[in-house]
């Protein structure tokens, strides 16, 4: 059942983006138009924002046991912990279909921040995954270790770091 909605929210997500709802126009304001029509545009501005971050909170949220698998099997051989992420720290970089126009599968990068104690991050790495129509058809298809922090941790976090 998880795993329909989260085909589910992807599929939402697409269609969103084709049909325009996150299309980055610029409506230029006429000068005669006087506070309230700026404001207003202001308010579709930020409405729009809204809608692409809960798309893609939602889009990570679903995916969220997939991007955590990625980083344990990663950071296991660094760490003694189980790393963390939160949703101020991942960012969609691109969605694309590779096989064309309303086909599968769909091709999900991710740029990770992972962090272990409060929030020290221990690197930066990004995630390519594969989603497809079925039931569970949701492959890591890479894992690409940018940059390393876990060396500089504070003295009380050095003991997770395996020698």
């Amino acid at each position: 059942m998880k795993k329909r909605i989260l085909l589910m929210m992807v599929c939402c997500f697409l269609i969103g983006n084709i049909s325009g709802c996150n299309s980055k126009s610029v409506t230029q304001v006429p000068e005669s138009k006087n506070k309230s029509a700026t404001s207003s545009e202001s308010t579709d501005t930020s409405n729009k924002v809204l809608k692409e971050g809960l798309y893609q909170d939602g889009i990570i949220a679903l995916l969220n046991p997939y991007i955590q698998k990625a980083l344990d099997n990663y950071y296991d051989q660094y760490l003694t912990t189980s790393p963390s992420y939160s949703f101020d720290l991942i960012e969609i970089l691109d969605i694309t279909r590779p096989e064309g126009y309303h086909t599968f599968p769909i091709t999900i990068r991710f740029q990770v921040q992972p962090y272990v104690g409060p929030h020290d991050i221990i690197g930066i790495d990004q995630i390519t995954m594969k989603v497809g129509p079925g039931e569970g058809d949701v492959k890591v298809e890479k894992f690409e270790h940018i940059k390393s922090y876990y060396n500089d941790l504070p003295p009380n976090l050095k003991g997770i770091i395996k020698k």
